[in-house]
């Protein structure tokens, strides 16, 4: 699989429409049952591209790359980051998160680099 992640700068490689999956761990906090973690990728432009909660299972959680999840995608660099939420608020009519008693990026943006491909699925 040409699923990549660099482990110094946190870069993302791969192809459009590629699937593959990332591990992210944290140190330095425990976090309770309650705390989320905030994955989000975003374009040039400051669109949202994905946007996803997870639990944090042991301080780590899995985010996983599916074929539609980029296979729309134009070849580029496109930008992510996560942010932790201790104790999430959440939008009642949405569901979405809107804020927390700490929130925290320990670092961002990183890249996601989508290489082209020739065929398409």
């Amino acid at each position: 699989m040409s699923f990549h992640v660099d482990a110094t700068t946190k870069t993302i490689t791969m192809h459009r429409g590629d699937t593959g999956e990332v591990t992210i761990s944290v140190t330095g906090h425990t976090f309770g049952a309650d705390d989320r973690a905030l994955f989000t990728v975003k374009d040039g432009s400051g669109s949202e591209i994905i946007k996803r909660v997870y639990e944090l299972d042991s301080n780590e959680f899995t985010v996983t790359f599916a074929n539609a999840d980029t296979d729309y995608l134009a070849p580029g660099q496109y930008n992510w980051d996560v942010r932790y939420v201790i104790d999430p608020q959440y939008d009642p009519n949405s569901g979405e998160i809107i804020d927390g008693d700490g929130v925290s990026t320990p670092g961002s943006p990183y890249s996601l680099m989508i290489l082209g491909t020739v065929g398409q699925i």
